[in-house]
């Protein structure tokens, strides 16, 4: 009895092990093109700031997506790119309409630095 359960609680830690290893150390996509910009054009539901938007293609078939990381100087925005999320294949978005905008947005993907965006273009 010992052993079937010793086996069984065995084999259940394996499998899940297994499950997890694509998950893990997953590898960075090669980036392709970034693109930031501030849209100020007038209209209904519009924030008086404007909102900032930031792409990022990437040289990979799936989704990614950019969560903004915290505890950063004011006038830089840091994003985290990590898979999944509801973007189309290929690319990685974010969307920020609260202030202070940034003046200049860093991506990284497993906390190393894979892009940077110095010139962020505001359309009026």
């Amino acid at each position: 009895m010992v052993r079937v359960a010793l086996v069984s609680l065995t084999a259940c830690f394996m499998l899940s092990g297994c499950a997890a290893l694509p998950f893990f150390g997953a590898a960075c996509p090669e980036i392709t093109d970034t693109s930031a910009w501030i849209n100020r054009m007038p209209g209904p539901g519009q924030p008086s700031g404007g909102k900032l938007h930031v792409v990022v293609r990437v040289a990979d078939d799936q989704p990614w997506m950019l969560t903004p990381q915290s505890g950063q100087p004011e006038g830089l925005l840091v994003l985290e790119l990590s898979k999944g999320g509801p973007s189309l294949p290929g690319t990685a978005a974010y969307q920020q309409s609260r202030k202070p905008l940034p003046q200049h947005i860093q991506v990284q993907c497993q906390g190393k630095l894979v892009a940077t965006v110095d010139e962020i273009t505001v359309a009026y």
